[in-house]
């Protein structure tokens, strides 16, 4: 199994990165092929610009885009993980989404309408809130990200399968609490790859 980590945030110190290490070690047990990108630290360039446009109508893909999009189709499954701030994962990660997953690579439009083109590959999320289970549910927040990220973006382009999995009130919960959540996030990757 080949694996496409991607990563983001920008604290080397956060639970997110306790996360990403867990990830690590049980796709290591499970004796996959594993690339991490740590979006901060790669300085990754968010911003879809004019510039990739150009490039695109010219059929050229930036180099940068052109490298992440070989890993993605190299890749069996993704795993994303990300904070949620503001009821989404972070900017760079979207920036990604947004440069990388574009027209022609990862879905095209045909008569019948946009079809996905990542249909051999399958996803994860995992992502961390400040929300607690019922203030996500009960806001709308949950929803939300189920639209935007499962449906927006993995169903959107053709994933045969993508999960969902969510760490809550991670700064207001024991030391005790988040070791569970790790030990969740672990049997979460286990039971998935």
């Amino acid at each position: 199994m080949k694996v496409l980590v991607v990563y983001s945030h920008p604290n080397p110190k956060s639970f997110n990165a306790a996360i990403l290490d867990a990830v690590k070690d049980e796709l290591g047990k499970a004796g996959a092929e594993v690339k991490v990108k740590d979006l901060y630290a790669m300085n990754w360039n968010p911003v879809l610009s004019s510039s990739d446009f150009e490039q695109f109508s010219s059929g050229k893909l930036p180099p940068d885009i052109a490298r992440e999009q070989a890993d993605v189709s190299w890749a069996d499954l993704l795993i994303f993980i990300s904070p949620i701030w503001w009821y989404t994962v972070t900017a760079m990660l979207k920036g990604y989404v947004d440069r990388v997953m574009g027209h022609g690579f990862a879905y095209e439009y045909t008569e019948t309408g946009p079809r996905g083109r990542l249909t051999d590959k399958r996803a994860l999320l995992i992502t961390t809130s400040g929300a607690d289970e019922k203030t996500a549910r009960e806001t709308g927040m949950l929803d939300a990200l189920n639209t935007t990220l499962v449906q927006g973006i993995f169903n959107f382009c053709g994933f045969k399968e993508a999960k969902y999995k969510n760490c809550f009130a991670v700064p207001f919960v024991s030391s005790d609490d988040r070791r569970r959540m790790l030990e969740e996030i672990r049997e979460f990757v286990r039971n998935n790859i």
